[in-house]
Parts: C-alpha cells; structure tokens; sequence
C-alpha cells in the first residue's frame, strides 16, 4: 500500500540522520508527503509558506492554479484553497491541540475559500488528546495509529491517505 511506502521512507530517512532530531523528523515528514501527493498530480506548495498578512508559518499548501508566491513563499490569501499542518508524531497534548484550532480558526477568517486540514504520519491509538475533526473543527486524517512500547511498537493503517488524496483532488 502507498502508504507503508510513505511511512517507510520517512522511517529510513530519520534513522539515516544519526541523531534524534523531532526538527528533521517533521521536515522530512513534510517533504516526502509533498513527493507523494506530487505523485498524485495534487499541486502542493514548498515547505513553510506564509499567507500575506498572517504570522503562522504554514507547512503546505495547496495554491490556486495560477499562483506565483512572492519570494517563492508569500501567498495572497485569493491564491490557496487548502492549508495543511503536518506532524509526523500527532500531538503532544492538550496544548497542541489548541494550537492547531486557533490557528486555523485565523486562517479560516481570511476569508474566501480557504480550507484547513490536519495530517499526521501517525498518533497514539486511544490517546486523550489525539487530534480529531471533533477536537479541532476542521478536517483531519491520521496515516497510522501506534501503540505498545518503543521495543515492541506495533501500527496499523487507518485507511486515511486515500481520504486525504481524495479530499485534497478537491482543489485541482
């Protein structure tokens, strides 16, 4: 499944660093779901954008057909549809959470039409404070749940990337 390919490669990729770095374990989560939702044809901004006006760095977007950021990385609010915050961990509790819904409650008041969506590569399954359309209003997709310790560390699909490609073709 493409998904196992997606986790499996960011898999590699932070074990290749040689270090424990969450820094390069998000960016490298950021960049390899951008190949593949390139794969997809899904048009997908660079790595930590910003919206004119709007001090949140965004980690991918999904601009307008015929959008040139300024600097490679500054959009006019009219040039993007979908906005995307990516973790490769899911979420680190309650504060998280309200991180994410406030930031994208700012984004949503730009005003137009543009949506917001959270992707995590994986989350704890069960976990209290795992983020959620209910937690956050706004459309989320979970790549992979986990659970069991670090030693012996078991996971399983969750039949969201199909969800997320498809909810993001939306915008083509």
């Amino acid at each position: 499944m493409e998904e196992d390919e997606l986790l499996g490669e960011i898999c590699t990729a932070a074990e290749t660093f040689g270090a424990k770095c969450t820094k390069f374990g998000g960016a490298v989560t950021v960049e390899v779901l951008r190949r593949f939702l390139i794969r997809h044809r899904i048009p997908v901004s660079c790595r930590d954008v910003y919206i004119r006006g709007l001090p949140i760095e965004i980690d991918l977007l999904i601009p307008a057909k015929d959008a040139v950021p300024a600097y490679g990385i500054l959009y006019e609010p009219q040039q993007v549809r979908c906005v995307l915050e990516v973790k490769k961990l899911g979420s680190f509790g309650e504060p998280t959470v309200k991180t994410v819904r406030v930031s994208f409650e700012r984004i949503a008041r730009l005003g137009g039409a543009i949506r917001c969506a959270y992707v995590t590569l994986e989350e704890r399954k069960g976990y209290r404070f795992a983020i959620t359309q209910e937690t956050i209003g706004f459309p989320c997709f979970t790549l992979f749940w986990h659970w069991g310790s670090s030693k012996s560390l078991q996971r399983e699909t969750s039949g969201d990337w199909k969800r997320l490609v498809e909810f993001l073709q939306e915008f083509i």
